[in-house]
């Protein structure tokens, strides 16, 4: 079956279960912070490269960056972070939902893998494992959320934007 000049075969499926079936797992784990912290590390990496990159470009002047986990008294643990100095209107958006980026990756990923010919199950296994940690990590946190509320006229801004461009392509006719 081709999607979006993509071709999508059982392969794609397969991989693709396995890859939600290992998120879901790593979901689970997070009952144990200190050992998830360390399992999943390659979607923090990129949670919060993610964040500095999208704050860089859009003005929001990351100030400090890092991904020591800190362990809470409750039982959670924070596994990475970045603060910025400038958050306005026109960057909250993008800086808190930044992560989201991570989603395309992760599919790409899975779509590159399952076109594959059959390489050895250990490399399969850690490629999983990899695509895995970045859907897991594309959700964004409660603290990016909290970003993109604080600036509630930005995503007014761009809500309304994108609803005018949407309306504008039907009436354009």
């Amino acid at each position: 079956m081709k999607l979006g000049g993509f071709w999508i075969g059982w392969a794609f499926c397969g991989y693709l279960t396995v890859v939600i079936a290992g998120a879901a797992l790593l979901h689970y784990l997070r009952r144990m912070p200190r050992f998830f912290s360390v399992l999943s590390l390659p979607g923090t990496l990129a949670h919060e490269m993610l964040h500095f990159l999208l704050g860089t470009l859009t003005l929001a002047q990351p100030v400090k960056f890092s991904l020591l986990p800190k362990f809470h008294r409750d039982g959670s643990a924070t596994l990475g972070y970045v603060t910025f100095n400038n958050i306005r209107w026109y960057n909250a958006l993008w800086v808190g939902m930044a992560p989201m980026l991570a989603l395309p990756v992760s599919l790409w990923l899975v779509y590159y893998r399952s076109m594959q010919s059959a390489p050895s199950a250990i490399q399969e296994a850690a490629w999983s494992y990899v695509s895995a940690s970045l859907l897991y990590s594309c959700l964004p946190s409660k603290a990016d959320i909290a970003i993109v509320w604080s600036k509630p006229v930005g995503l007014i801004v761009y809500l309304a934007s994108g609803v005018m461009l949407y309306w504008m392509r039907f009436t354009s006719s």
